[in-house]
């Protein structure tokens, strides 16, 4: 009998689980009768998360002239949507971040995901529709592949004959992991994303980042994530193999609007941008590679 990714997930939160402050700046960023203030003397009462905000608000992820010193202050230049966005995107590096993992380098997964974020990020200034969130699309960049951290943690056995295959033959992991064990990263992503109560955008990326063509809403999302996801691989953020093949949907193409030549500008971009980013939001020790 087949599992469901709800079933799979049934008892997720004995292995990882977000903080109470991140569903909590969840609820104020939608309460207007919160004020900064408010939101930062809750952040405050973590010193880490503080520290990790602050780092991050003067990376050059954003590039402000002046030092970001407070909470507070970075709640005004950034905004409370922003923030909240941040809040949960670093809640969720530290909750997996505790958990070591055999199957997956957090070196390699995590520069692959911040790539994918930043990459969608910028993309996001020249699609012929106008993205309304471009921090959100960062989150959905950087958690479109948290499913593959949860099979990792949960099947260990079987992950070790579906990473066994993939790199034998070259083959895809999403249709290697629906071959083998009937469900793939996707749909367990989403269904965590979903049981978290995350942004319905943020489920559907993770759901069909890797078919934009069979997402219902948020298509352009979908679709930027698509190729950021692509162009990542092929910018060498994951040690892509020589044999395998990156395939960017001609849906993803026609969504966006973006042309080959915005898409390599924007990579180039990144890559200048990365590592400092890197490290702002993911400080593993040593400097991720670019």
């Amino acid at each position: 009998m087949s599992i469901t990714p709800e079933a799979f997930l049934h008892n997720v939160d004995q292995l990882i689980s977000l903080p109470d402050i991140c569903f909590r700046i969840n609820e104020m960023a939608d309460d207007p009768n919160a004020s900064a203030a408010d939101m930062a003397n809750v952040i405050g009462r973590d010193p880490n998360l503080t520290t990790q905000l602050l780092r991050i608000a003067n990376s050059p992820y954003y590039g402000f002239p002046a030092k970001v010193e407070t909470i507070s202050r970075a709640i005004t230049v950034i905004g409370t949507q922003d923030l909240r966005d941040l809040v949960l995107s670093t809640s969720v590096i530290n909750a997996f971040s505790h958990e070591s993992n055999q199957h997956i380098n957090a070196e390699t997964y995590w520069s692959h995901s911040v790539f994918t974020g930043l990459l969608a990020r910028e993309l996001a200034k020249y699609t012929k529709t106008k993205v309304l969130c471009r921090e959100r699309l960062f989150v959905a960049g950087l958690l479109h592949d948290v499913g593959q951290l949860v099979m990792s943690m949960k099947i260990p056995e079987i992950m070790n004959i579906i990473v066994a295959r993939v790199q034998q033959n070259a083959e895809p992991y999403q249709e290697t992991e629906q071959l083998i064990f009937g469900l793939d990263h996707c749909e367990i992503g989403a269904a965590l994303m979903k049981k978290w109560h995350l942004p319905e955008s943020i489920q559907t990326v993770s759901r069909y980042h890797h078919e934009p063509e069979k997402a219902d809403d948020y298509l352009l999302e979908v679709s930027i994530v698509h190729i950021a996801n692509a162009m990542a691989y092929l910018a060498d953020k994951a040690g892509l193999s020589e044999r395998e093949q990156i395939k960017i949907s001609a849906f993803a193409w026609k969504t966006t609007g973006l042309s080959k030549k915005e898409v390599v500008a924007a990579v180039e971009k990144v890559k200048v941008e990365f590592v400092k980013s890197a490290v702002a939001f993911v400080p593993l020790g040593k400097t991720l590679g670019v």
